[in-house]
């Protein structure tokens, strides 16, 4: 009913995000209620503040620590991919995914940028915007029969640059990470690439 939150509300997103949950939604009271539009704004806004509390190299080291191993190759290339961005300062990860599970697991590890998903599957690309740090883009072009599987890659990864120049995360000359598989479909991540946007 009043257009600002309460404390306990305020305080019940911010440790939510604090907390590791990759989104936050509105109640239903509130979603109904006569300030839905600002409700969202002053969400997003302490989320965002909340996030800059989170030390996310000692998080990093924790879920290191806490990690099953052996991981699975998708996995491994999630983290080798978050640490080579680290290293290398991309701008970005572009993932090429079927399922979103290499996006998801990508955001698990916590990158400091943007992650960049192409998807050929409408839901896949719906489901993702729910991880965060990852902005799904749909591929609707599909694989010409005469194109090789990495003609394909590089042509989907040549899109997904200048989608992102297009955001303004990304110019010509930036480095970012690739992440890939060796053949189409789920399961089957394995390649983790250095690339320059051209």
């Amino acid at each position: 009913k009043a257009p600002r939150p309460t404390r306990a509300e305020g305080s019940d997103v911010a440790n939510a995000v604090i907390d590791g949950a990759d989104c936050v939604m509105l109640s239903g009271e509130t979603a109904k209620g006569e300030y839905p539009v600002p409700a969202v704004a002053t969400m997003a806004k302490l989320a965002r503040e909340a996030e800059q509390a989170i030390h996310y190299r000692s998080l990093r080291n924790e879920l290191r620590e806490l990690a099953v191993t052996p991981t699975s190759s998708t996995e491994t290339c999630a983290l080798a991919a978050v640490d080579a961005s680290l290293s290398n300062k991309a701008k970005a990860i572009i993932c090429l995914t079927t399922s979103g599970r290499s996006a998801r697991l990508i955001s698990k590890w916590r990158p400091e940028c943007p992650i960049i998903a192409v998807t050929r599957v409408p839901h896949t690309a719906r489901q993702m915007q729910l991880h965060r740090g990852v902005t799904p883009l749909f591929y609707g072009k599909p694989r010409e029969m005469s194109e090789s599987w990495s003609q394909d890659v590089d042509n989907r990864f040549f899109w997904a640059m200048e989608q992102g120049k297009a955001l303004g995360w990304l110019k010509s000359g930036d480095g970012i990470v690739g992440v890939q598989g060796w053949e189409g479909g789920p399961g089957h991540t394995n390649t983790v690439r250095i690339l320059l946007v051209h």
